[in-house]
């Protein structure tokens, strides 16, 4: 019976295992003298959705020279540990798609695209991807 138990005990511990849960967090800055407003095509699901003061919002507005938090997406096991969105493009962060506007006008570019965001790993379980609009991203 001890042997039992003994096994029983070992397998759940080999078998257990810890699903840590990460995150990307997409930082944007306006350095342009224009308000600039993102409207997010796809609907995030992170589970921070919920959570008060979480910056997963339809639209977000930089007025110039503002700086925000603009998605937090979570991330299996240690992901954020490398660059995702420069390997595999965007196809893990399709609630990072956004339209822009400047000055209540559409553009046509696509600033999302994965070569205007800068990867820094904060931690193993932790990734922030940072992008500044300037005019020149912005010029028609």
């Amino acid at each position: 019976m001890k042997k039992i138990f003994f096994l029983f005990i070992l397998s759940a511990i080999i078998f257990s295992g810890c699903d840590y849960l990460g995150s990307y967090t997409f930082k944007i800055k306006n350095s342009t003298q224009k308000t600039i407003k993102l409207k997010f095509v796809n609907k995030s699901h992170s589970n921070r959705d919920n959570v008060m003061g979480n910056n997963n919002k339809e639209e977000v507005i930089l007025l110039p020279t503002e700086e925000k938090i603009v998605r937090i997406v979570d991330a299996p096991l240690n992901s954020p540990s490398h660059d995702c969105l420069s390997e595999h493009g965007i196809v893990y962060f399709i609630e990072l798609v956004f339209d822009t506007y400047v000055n209540g006008e559409k553009l046509e570019k696509q600033l999302w695209q994965a070569e205007n965001w800068t990867y820094r790993k904060n931690s193993k379980y932790s990734g922030e991807y940072y992008m500044t609009i300037t005019d020149e991203m912005i010029e028609k």
